[in-house]
């Protein structure tokens, strides 16, 4: 798949792709990584913001996200079919609407204390998110947030 050719950041090698963020980047741009087919991503540690449906439809079974990460918007990782895990860093505010929407195979999120907006739908049709680790500071919390999740919630 090489739905982002058109992308700066990725190049392709004999086996695959190859993503470079050059440091100066703060910000992943809307769709900029939509449908990749990288297992694997690691963000450099200036990144403040996930664009919307940045990597939306993407192959990512393992994504870290840096501490300086303060919003992640509408759609950014919607139907990651292989995401398992996602740990939400200290610095994060805002999870934006569907933000994980369909990631069927995810199971677990730990949400960081500084969360305070998760909006709609968020993580909803994620058939095997069984685990959630929720914080006691959020603001906002949007509607169906975790629609058809199997949920053990844990304060």
């Amino acid at each position: 798949m090489d739905s982002n050719s058109k992308s700066p950041y990725i190049t392709s090698t004999g086996e695959g792709h190859r993503i470079i963020i050059p440091r100066e980047i703060t910000t992943i741009e809307e769709c900029e990584f939509l449908g990749i087919d990288v297992e694997t991503f690691i963000l450099p540690e200036d990144i403040t913001a996930i664009g919307r449906g940045a990597f939306m439809g993407s192959r990512i079974k393992n994504i870290v996200l840096p501490d300086s990460l303060t919003e992640i918007a509408d759609d950014a990782f919607s139907a990651c079919l292989n995401l398992k895990k996602v740990y939400l860093p200290s610095g994060l505010k805002v999870i934006g609407a569907r933000a994980f929407m369909g990631c069927d195979n995810l199971e677990s999120v730990e949400f960081s204390s500084d969360i305070q907006i998760i909006g709609d739908e968020a993580f909803a049709f994620c058939r095997k998110l069984k685990n959630v680790t929720m914080p006691d500071k959020i603001i906002k919390m949007g509607k169906n947030v975790f629609h058809s999740c199997p949920l053990n919630l844990k304060p």
